[in-house]
Protein backbone atom coordinates (compact mmCIF):
# COMPACT_ATOMS: atom_id res chain seq x y z
CA UNK A 1 0.00 0.00 0.00
CA UNK A 2 1.67 3.63 -1.36
CA UNK A 3 0.08 6.17 0.46
CA UNK A 4 0.66 10.03 -0.38
CA UNK A 5 -0.23 12.09 2.92
CA UNK A 6 -0.65 15.74 2.34
CA UNK A 7 -0.27 17.62 5.83
CA UNK A 8 -0.32 21.25 6.35
CA UNK A 9 3.19 21.46 8.58
CA UNK A 10 5.19 18.75 10.22
CA UNK A 11 7.86 18.25 13.36
CA UNK A 12 9.89 19.61 14.17
CA UNK A 13 7.24 22.12 14.31
CA UNK A 14 5.73 20.94 17.95
CA UNK A 15 2.15 20.39 17.75
CA UNK A 16 -0.43 17.49 18.76
CA UNK A 17 -1.10 18.02 15.01
CA UNK A 18 2.64 17.07 14.16
CA UNK A 19 2.88 14.20 16.87
CA UNK A 20 -0.32 12.99 15.92
CA UNK A 21 0.89 12.35 11.73
CA UNK A 22 4.15 11.34 12.50
CA UNK A 23 2.65 8.65 14.84
CA UNK A 24 0.59 7.57 11.64
CA UNK A 25 3.52 7.59 9.22
CA UNK A 26 5.90 5.80 11.57
CA UNK A 27 3.32 3.36 12.72
CA UNK A 28 2.30 2.63 8.77
CA UNK A 29 5.85 2.28 7.85
CA UNK A 30 6.35 -0.64 10.49
CA UNK A 31 2.94 -2.54 9.13
CA UNK A 32 5.06 -2.66 5.99
CA UNK A 33 3.26 -0.05 4.19
CA UNK A 34 4.98 2.98 1.96
CA UNK A 35 3.94 6.30 3.27
CA UNK A 36 5.29 9.48 1.42
CA UNK A 37 4.90 12.85 2.96
CA UNK A 38 4.14 16.53 1.17
CA UNK A 39 3.76 19.36 3.69
CA UNK A 40 2.01 22.49 2.40
CA UNK A 41 3.90 26.22 2.29
CA UNK A 42 2.66 26.97 5.85
CA UNK A 43 5.26 24.37 6.87
CA UNK A 44 8.38 27.21 6.00
CA UNK A 45 11.34 26.03 8.08
CA UNK A 46 13.33 24.20 6.16
CA UNK A 47 16.71 23.48 4.09
CA UNK A 48 15.84 20.75 1.46
CA UNK A 49 13.16 20.36 -0.47
CA UNK A 50 12.80 16.30 0.62
CA UNK A 51 13.48 15.60 3.50
CA UNK A 52 14.23 11.85 4.61
CA UNK A 53 13.35 10.89 8.11
CA UNK A 54 13.68 7.60 9.34
CA UNK A 55 13.29 6.27 5.78
CA UNK A 56 10.18 8.54 5.59
CA UNK A 57 10.34 10.86 2.27
CA UNK A 58 9.25 14.39 3.27
CA UNK A 59 8.70 16.45 0.13
CA UNK A 60 8.47 20.54 1.26
CA UNK A 61 6.71 22.95 -0.31
CA UNK A 62 7.60 26.63 -0.71
CA UNK A 63 5.38 29.57 -1.07
CA UNK A 64 5.06 30.42 -4.78
CA UNK A 65 7.29 34.20 -5.30
CA UNK A 66 4.06 36.03 -6.53
CA UNK A 67 2.56 35.41 -3.00
CA UNK A 68 4.74 37.68 -1.61
CA UNK A 69 3.03 40.35 -3.63
CA UNK A 70 -0.49 39.37 -2.52
CA UNK A 71 -2.13 41.97 -0.17
CA UNK A 72 -3.32 41.14 3.37
CA UNK A 73 -6.54 38.99 2.10
CA UNK A 74 -7.04 35.72 3.40
CA UNK A 75 -8.55 34.46 0.76
CA UNK A 76 -5.85 35.18 -1.95
CA UNK A 77 -3.28 33.42 0.35
CA UNK A 78 -5.84 30.49 0.32
CA UNK A 79 -6.07 30.36 -3.41
CA UNK A 80 -2.25 30.82 -3.92
CA UNK A 81 -2.05 27.57 -1.33
CA UNK A 82 -3.81 25.20 -3.00
CA UNK A 83 -2.77 25.90 -6.33
CA UNK A 84 1.00 25.59 -5.41
CA UNK A 85 -0.07 22.48 -3.42
CA UNK A 86 -1.34 21.26 -6.44
CA UNK A 87 0.83 21.31 -8.47
CA UNK A 88 3.14 19.87 -5.85
CA UNK A 89 0.85 16.40 -5.36
CA UNK A 90 0.20 16.33 -8.94
CA UNK A 91 3.89 15.99 -9.90
CA UNK A 92 4.62 13.64 -6.83
CA UNK A 93 1.84 11.53 -7.45
CA UNK A 94 2.26 11.00 -11.40
CA UNK A 95 6.19 9.74 -10.30
CA UNK A 96 5.01 7.93 -7.05
CA UNK A 97 2.11 6.05 -8.16
CA UNK A 98 0.55 6.18 -4.68
CA UNK A 99 -2.67 3.79 -4.53
CA UNK A 100 -4.57 6.83 -2.44
CA UNK A 101 -3.78 10.17 -1.12
CA UNK A 102 -4.51 10.67 2.53
CA UNK A 103 -5.27 14.58 2.86
CA UNK A 104 -5.22 15.75 6.53
CA UNK A 105 -7.06 18.81 7.42
CA UNK A 106 -7.22 22.02 6.85
CA UNK A 107 -9.74 22.15 3.78
CA UNK A 108 -6.98 23.66 1.65
CA UNK A 109 -5.08 20.17 1.71
CA UNK A 110 -8.46 18.20 1.01
CA UNK A 111 -9.18 20.77 -1.88
CA UNK A 112 -5.41 20.52 -3.49
CA UNK A 113 -6.07 16.76 -3.36
CA UNK A 114 -9.68 16.68 -4.55
CA UNK A 115 -8.12 18.28 -7.53
CA UNK A 116 -5.22 15.92 -8.36
CA UNK A 117 -7.69 13.22 -7.64
CA UNK A 118 -9.95 14.13 -10.49
CA UNK A 119 -7.32 15.14 -12.88
CA UNK A 120 -5.28 11.61 -12.91
CA UNK A 121 -7.91 9.67 -11.63
CA UNK A 122 -6.46 8.56 -8.05
CA UNK A 123 -9.00 7.57 -5.07
CA UNK A 124 -8.31 9.87 -2.05
CA UNK A 125 -9.50 10.35 1.34
CA UNK A 126 -9.56 13.30 3.84
CA UNK A 127 -9.34 13.51 7.63
CA UNK A 128 -10.84 15.90 9.84
CA UNK A 129 -9.03 16.27 12.59
CA UNK A 130 -10.20 19.72 13.80
CA UNK A 131 -12.25 23.23 12.41
CA UNK A 132 -9.62 25.35 11.41
CA UNK A 133 -12.45 28.21 11.62
CA UNK A 134 -13.14 27.42 15.77
CA UNK A 135 -9.48 26.88 16.33
CA UNK A 136 -8.94 30.54 15.09
CA UNK A 137 -12.09 31.78 17.00
CA UNK A 138 -10.42 30.25 20.35
CA UNK A 139 -6.80 32.12 19.42
CA UNK A 140 -8.81 35.39 18.91
CA UNK A 141 -7.78 35.32 15.23
CA UNK A 142 -11.76 35.39 14.38
CA UNK A 143 -15.15 35.73 15.55
CA UNK A 144 -18.09 33.21 15.55
CA UNK A 145 -20.15 33.85 12.39
CA UNK A 146 -17.63 36.49 10.91
CA UNK A 147 -16.70 36.18 7.00
CA UNK A 148 -13.96 34.59 7.72
CA UNK A 149 -15.25 31.98 9.66
CA UNK A 150 -18.16 31.41 6.73
CA UNK A 151 -15.55 31.09 4.03
CA UNK A 152 -13.48 28.73 6.27
CA UNK A 153 -16.66 26.19 7.25
CA UNK A 154 -17.56 26.49 3.47
CA UNK A 155 -13.88 25.05 2.17
CA UNK A 156 -14.47 22.84 4.95
CA UNK A 157 -18.00 21.32 3.70
CA UNK A 158 -16.31 21.27 0.00
CA UNK A 159 -13.66 19.30 0.74
CA UNK A 160 -15.93 16.54 3.51
CA UNK A 161 -18.85 16.42 0.27
CA UNK A 162 -16.11 15.04 -2.29
CA UNK A 163 -13.79 13.07 -0.35
CA UNK A 164 -14.52 9.54 -0.88
CA UNK A 165 -13.85 8.93 2.59
CA UNK A 166 -13.66 10.76 5.60
CA UNK A 167 -11.78 9.93 8.57
CA UNK A 168 -11.96 12.12 11.68
CA UNK A 169 -10.37 11.85 15.40
CA UNK A 170 -13.40 11.69 17.95
CA UNK A 171 -16.84 10.60 18.70
CA UNK A 172 -17.87 13.83 18.93
CA UNK A 173 -16.18 14.94 15.39
CA UNK A 174 -18.36 12.32 13.70
CA UNK A 175 -21.42 13.51 15.44
CA UNK A 176 -21.08 16.76 14.04
CA UNK A 177 -19.99 15.30 10.71
CA UNK A 178 -23.39 13.63 10.23
CA UNK A 179 -25.65 16.46 11.22
CA UNK A 180 -23.55 18.87 8.64
CA UNK A 181 -24.94 15.83 5.92
CA UNK A 182 -22.14 13.84 5.50
CA UNK A 183 -22.90 10.42 5.26
CA UNK A 184 -22.23 8.12 8.19
CA UNK A 185 -20.53 5.06 6.52
CA UNK A 186 -18.49 7.47 4.90
CA UNK A 187 -17.06 8.18 8.21
CA UNK A 188 -14.35 6.51 10.07
CA UNK A 189 -13.30 7.37 13.19
CA UNK A 190 -9.24 6.89 13.89
CA UNK A 191 -9.04 8.67 17.38
CA UNK A 192 -5.33 9.42 19.15
CA UNK A 193 -3.40 6.76 20.60
CA UNK A 194 0.45 6.81 22.24
CA UNK A 195 2.92 4.64 21.82
CA UNK A 196 2.43 2.21 24.97
CA UNK A 197 6.38 1.20 24.41
CA UNK A 198 7.95 4.91 24.21
CA UNK A 199 5.58 6.18 27.16
CA UNK A 200 5.63 3.73 29.87
CA UNK A 201 6.23 4.19 33.82
CA UNK A 202 9.69 4.75 34.72
CA UNK A 203 11.75 6.07 37.93
CA UNK A 204 11.81 9.60 38.25
CA UNK A 205 14.30 11.67 36.69
CA UNK A 206 16.91 12.61 39.57
CA UNK A 207 18.46 15.15 37.44
CA UNK A 208 15.28 16.89 36.46
CA UNK A 209 14.73 16.77 40.51
CA UNK A 210 17.41 18.53 41.56
CA UNK A 211 17.05 21.10 38.40
CA UNK A 212 14.01 22.33 39.51
CA UNK A 213 14.02 21.70 43.01
CA UNK A 214 11.47 19.37 43.32
CA UNK A 215 12.69 17.29 46.13
CA UNK A 216 9.81 16.03 48.65
CA UNK A 217 6.91 18.41 46.65
CA UNK A 218 3.86 16.40 45.17
CA UNK A 219 4.18 18.18 41.40
CA UNK A 220 1.43 18.97 39.62
CA UNK A 221 2.29 19.59 36.13
CA UNK A 222 1.21 20.32 32.14
CA UNK A 223 3.12 19.65 29.31
CA UNK A 224 1.74 21.07 25.73
CA UNK A 225 1.18 24.61 23.90
CA UNK A 226 0.46 27.42 26.04
CA UNK A 227 -2.53 28.24 24.22
CA UNK A 228 -5.64 29.99 25.65
CA UNK A 229 -8.00 27.02 25.07
CA UNK A 230 -5.83 24.95 27.45
CA UNK A 231 -7.40 26.75 30.13
CA UNK A 232 -3.90 27.27 32.22
CA UNK A 233 -5.24 30.43 33.57
CA UNK A 234 -7.74 28.43 35.53
CA UNK A 235 -4.44 26.14 36.86
CA UNK A 236 -2.52 29.07 38.24
CA UNK A 237 -6.06 30.69 40.07
CA UNK A 238 -6.20 26.99 41.42
CA UNK A 239 -2.62 26.43 42.53
CA UNK A 240 -2.54 30.12 43.90
CA UNK A 241 -5.46 28.65 45.78
CA UNK A 242 -3.94 25.38 47.24
CA UNK A 243 -1.01 26.93 48.33
CA UNK A 244 -3.32 29.29 50.33
CA UNK A 245 -3.52 25.56 52.14
CA UNK A 246 -0.26 23.57 51.76
CA UNK A 247 3.27 24.19 50.66
CA UNK A 248 4.08 21.14 49.85
CA UNK A 249 3.23 21.36 46.02
CA UNK A 250 4.79 22.78 43.04
CA UNK A 251 3.59 23.23 39.83
CA UNK A 252 5.66 22.57 36.42
CA UNK A 253 4.40 23.56 33.13
CA UNK A 254 6.56 22.39 30.07
CA UNK A 255 6.00 24.16 26.78
CA UNK A 256 5.49 27.53 25.51
CA UNK A 257 2.56 29.40 23.91
CA UNK A 258 0.98 32.65 23.52
CA UNK A 259 -0.28 32.98 26.92
CA UNK A 260 3.01 32.19 28.74
CA UNK A 261 3.25 35.76 29.64
CA UNK A 262 0.38 36.33 31.63
CA UNK A 263 0.54 33.24 32.95
CA UNK A 264 3.78 34.13 34.51
CA UNK A 265 2.29 37.81 35.43
CA UNK A 266 -0.39 35.84 37.34
CA UNK A 267 1.82 34.31 39.65
CA UNK A 268 2.55 35.88 42.97
CA UNK A 269 5.38 37.12 43.67
CA UNK A 270 6.16 35.31 47.03
CA UNK A 271 4.97 31.92 45.48
CA UNK A 272 7.27 31.74 42.52
CA UNK A 273 9.34 29.24 43.73
CA UNK A 274 6.06 26.61 43.75
CA UNK A 275 5.58 27.73 39.79
CA UNK A 276 8.20 26.00 37.09
CA UNK A 277 8.23 27.34 33.84
CA UNK A 278 10.53 24.64 32.41
CA UNK A 279 10.05 25.88 28.09
CA UNK A 280 9.35 23.84 25.39
CA UNK A 281 11.05 20.10 25.80
CA UNK A 282 12.10 18.23 23.21
CA UNK A 283 9.72 15.25 22.22
CA UNK A 284 12.59 12.38 23.34
CA UNK A 285 12.51 14.51 26.83
CA UNK A 286 9.21 14.73 27.84
CA UNK A 287 8.83 11.10 29.02
CA UNK A 288 11.49 12.09 31.37
CA UNK A 289 9.27 15.11 32.54
CA UNK A 290 6.07 13.10 33.00
CA UNK A 291 8.47 10.78 35.48
CA UNK A 292 8.61 13.37 38.15
CA UNK A 293 5.11 14.96 37.66
CA UNK A 294 2.56 13.15 40.34
CA UNK A 295 -1.03 14.67 39.02
CA UNK A 296 -1.49 15.55 35.35
CA UNK A 297 -4.11 18.19 34.32
CA UNK A 298 -5.31 19.79 31.61
CA UNK A 299 -8.21 22.03 32.18
CA UNK A 300 -9.52 22.97 29.00
CA UNK A 301 -12.03 25.64 28.30
CA UNK A 302 -15.40 24.90 26.75
CA UNK A 303 -16.13 25.60 22.73
CA UNK A 304 -16.44 24.20 20.06
CA UNK A 305 -13.28 23.30 19.61
CA UNK A 306 -12.60 21.53 22.93
CA UNK A 307 -15.76 20.25 22.97
CA UNK A 308 -15.10 18.43 19.57
CA UNK A 309 -11.73 17.75 19.43
CA UNK A 310 -9.60 15.22 21.62
CA UNK A 311 -5.87 16.41 23.21
CA UNK A 312 -3.16 13.93 22.65
CA UNK A 313 -1.19 14.68 25.56
CA UNK A 314 -3.30 12.97 28.33
CA UNK A 315 -2.78 9.82 26.31
CA UNK A 316 0.88 10.22 26.92
CA UNK A 317 0.38 10.81 30.76
CA UNK A 318 -1.83 7.47 31.02
CA UNK A 319 0.64 5.21 29.33
CA UNK A 320 2.85 6.67 32.04
CA UNK A 321 0.54 5.49 34.69
CA UNK A 322 -0.14 8.81 35.92
CA UNK A 323 -3.46 10.61 37.21
CA UNK A 324 -5.09 12.93 35.02
CA UNK A 325 -7.49 15.44 36.10
CA UNK A 326 -9.28 17.29 33.14
CA UNK A 327 -12.31 19.68 32.42
CA UNK A 328 -15.12 17.72 31.65
CA UNK A 329 -15.79 19.44 28.17
CA UNK A 330 -16.76 16.77 25.41
CA UNK A 331 -12.91 15.72 23.79
CA UNK A 332 -11.26 15.12 27.36
CA UNK A 333 -14.66 13.25 28.02
CA UNK A 334 -13.65 10.59 24.96
CA UNK A 335 -10.33 9.81 27.33
CA UNK A 336 -11.16 9.39 30.90
CA UNK A 337 -13.69 7.25 33.10
CA UNK A 338 -14.75 9.66 35.66
CA UNK A 339 -12.84 7.85 38.86
CA UNK A 340 -11.85 4.91 37.30
CA UNK A 341 -9.24 6.25 34.62
CA UNK A 342 -8.95 9.54 35.44
CA UNK A 343 -10.92 12.86 37.24
CA UNK A 344 -13.43 15.32 35.48
CA UNK A 345 -14.04 18.65 36.75
CA UNK A 346 -15.90 21.61 36.16
CA UNK A 347 -14.22 23.42 33.57
CA UNK A 348 -13.43 27.24 34.28
CA UNK A 349 -14.12 26.19 38.08
CA UNK A 350 -10.67 26.78 39.97
CA UNK A 351 -12.27 25.94 43.39
CA UNK A 352 -13.54 22.63 41.88
CA UNK A 353 -9.88 21.66 40.33
CA UNK A 354 -8.72 22.62 44.01
CA UNK A 355 -10.55 19.95 45.61
CA UNK A 356 -10.09 17.03 43.42
CA UNK A 357 -6.73 18.10 43.34
CA UNK A 358 -6.27 18.43 47.19
CA UNK A 359 -7.92 14.93 47.45
CA UNK A 360 -5.30 13.61 45.45
CA UNK A 361 -2.45 14.97 46.91
CA UNK A 362 -3.42 12.92 50.44
CA UNK A 363 -4.09 9.93 48.66
CA UNK A 364 -1.35 8.34 46.82
CA UNK A 365 -2.99 4.85 46.90
CA UNK A 366 -5.82 5.93 44.52
CA UNK A 367 -3.38 7.76 42.41
CA UNK A 368 -1.33 4.76 41.90
CA UNK A 369 -4.41 2.73 41.11
CA UNK A 370 -6.00 5.20 38.98
CA UNK A 371 -2.95 5.15 37.03
CA UNK A 372 -2.72 1.33 36.72
CA UNK A 373 -6.32 1.72 35.54
CA UNK A 374 -5.31 4.85 32.82
CA UNK A 375 -2.23 2.63 31.63
CA UNK A 376 -4.07 -0.23 30.58
CA UNK A 377 -6.89 1.83 29.29
CA UNK A 378 -4.62 2.86 27.10
CA UNK A 379 -2.53 -0.20 26.17
CA UNK A 380 -5.97 -2.12 25.09
CA UNK A 381 -7.75 0.42 23.51
CA UNK A 382 -5.30 3.61 22.08
CA UNK A 383 -2.12 1.96 21.16
CA UNK A 384 -1.44 3.38 17.89
CA UNK A 385 -0.05 0.02 16.38
CA UNK A 386 -3.76 -0.91 16.89
CA UNK A 387 -5.35 2.29 15.89
CA UNK A 388 -3.54 2.62 12.35
CA UNK A 389 -4.17 -0.36 11.54
CA UNK A 390 -7.93 0.54 10.96
CA UNK A 391 -6.98 3.07 7.87
CA UNK A 392 -6.07 -0.08 5.69
CA UNK A 393 -9.85 -1.05 5.85
CA UNK A 394 -10.39 2.83 4.86
CA UNK A 395 -8.19 2.77 1.94
CA UNK A 396 -9.22 -0.32 0.78
CA UNK A 397 -12.79 0.64 0.82
CA UNK A 398 -12.01 4.18 -0.94
CA UNK A 399 -9.88 2.28 -3.76
CA UNK A 400 -12.53 -0.20 -4.37
CA UNK A 401 -15.12 3.25 -5.33
CA UNK A 402 -12.59 3.79 -8.24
Amino acid sequence: MNILHVLDHSLPYFSGYSFRSDYIIRAQRRLGWRPVVVTSPKHEDFKDECETVDGIDYHRLRWPEYSARLPGVPLLKQVACVAALTKKIRRLAVDLKPDVIHAHSPALNGLAALRVARAIGLPWIYELRYYEEDAAVDRGKTRHNSPRYRLARRLEQSALENAARVTTISQALRADLISRGVESDRIFEIPNGVDTDYFRPREPDVELIVRHDLAGKTIIGFIGSFYFYEGLENLVEAMIRLLAQRRDVKLLLVGEGEVEDKLRQRTPEDLRDHFVFAGKAPHDQTPRYYSVMDILVYPRVSSRLTELTTPLKPLEAMAMEKVVVGSDVGGIRELLNDGETGFLVEPGNPHALVKCLSALIGNETVRRAVGKNAREFVARERDWEKIVARYLNVYQSATDLG
